[in-house]
């Protein structure tokens, strides 16, 4: 058996996430059904290291399979790039160490959340237009207080399954982009909603007098209750996947 990577980009709008789900449309069950016909077999196994939710897209979500198909890796992704529609696309295929999974080998994530100053048609469906934008510095300082080792229940869904709350981020930090302001985020793991959860949360630690002190205070809390709202799903990306032998200080 051959074990494959993929690196695959995706518009999430029209998604309803990532995960095979019966009677939706998901990147998953696309990805699956193109990989079943370009390998001349049912049933291909297509975990992903990232289980977006609907609506959220992604650059550098992975992906891997097993095929004991014969096909040489530019034939499959040739056949690939016939099958799938314009919103999914393998931006690499490559063989992989036979013990490589998607989720399980993956050893931090880079997330993307979007924020635009204005309402702008061109940006709508990859940014979130607040009422208003905070200055950018004090948004800095709100989520520079998250780096380091901490526990995140804060920012876990309400009515999620328990997870590990302990995340080490490494960094949490924003930059300008063509329509405004983008956060960077980069953590060994993330609990469900996370991101959207520290983007609501910085908007309202932003506006007070002291930022940090703001965020610390929602983090040491360890309570949903504390935190912001939840951003919308359109302004986050999944960015990049990090492996052990690929991992960025």
């Amino acid at each position: 058996m051959r074990t494959f990577k993929l690196i695959v980009a995706y518009d999430g709008t029209d998604f309803h996430g990532w995960q095979t789900q019966p009677g939706q449309r998901t990147v998953q069950g696309v990805l699956a059904k193109a990989l079943d016909e370009a390998l001349a077999h049912a049933g291909t196994d297509l975990p992903g290291a990232g289980r977006t939710d609907a609506g959220v897209h992604a650059r550098g979500q992975v992906a891997s399979f097993r095929t004991d198909a014969s096909l040489p890796t530019a034939a499959i992704r040739a056949r690939l790039a016939r099958l799938l529609p314009p919103d999914v696309q393998v931006r690499s295929l490559d063989e992989a160490a036979s013990d490589f999974h998607a989720r399980h080998s993956a050893v931090g994530r880079r997330y993307s959340y979007r924020l635009a100053r204005n309402e702008d048609p061109t940006f709508g469906r990859f940014a979130w237009h607040p009422r208003s934008l905070p200055p950018a510095d004090a948004l800095e300082r709100a989520t520079r207080a998250l780096e380091g080792e901490h526990d995140c229940s804060s920012f876990l869904a309400t009515g999620s399954s328990p997870a590990r709350p302990v995340c080490r981020i490494s960094r949490a930090r924003w930059q300008p982009w063509e329509g405004g302001l983008a956060l960077e985020i980069v953590a060994d793991h993330f609990l469900y909603h996370m991101v959207r959860n520290v983007v609501g949360t910085a908007l309202a630690a932003a506006r007070e007098a002291d930022p940090a002190e703001a965020m610390q205070r929602v983090l040491a809390a360890r309570d949903r209750a504390q935190a912001g709202v939840t951003a919308p799903a359109h302004g986050l990306c999944l960015e990049e996947v990090f492996y052990p032998a690929e991992v960025k200080a």
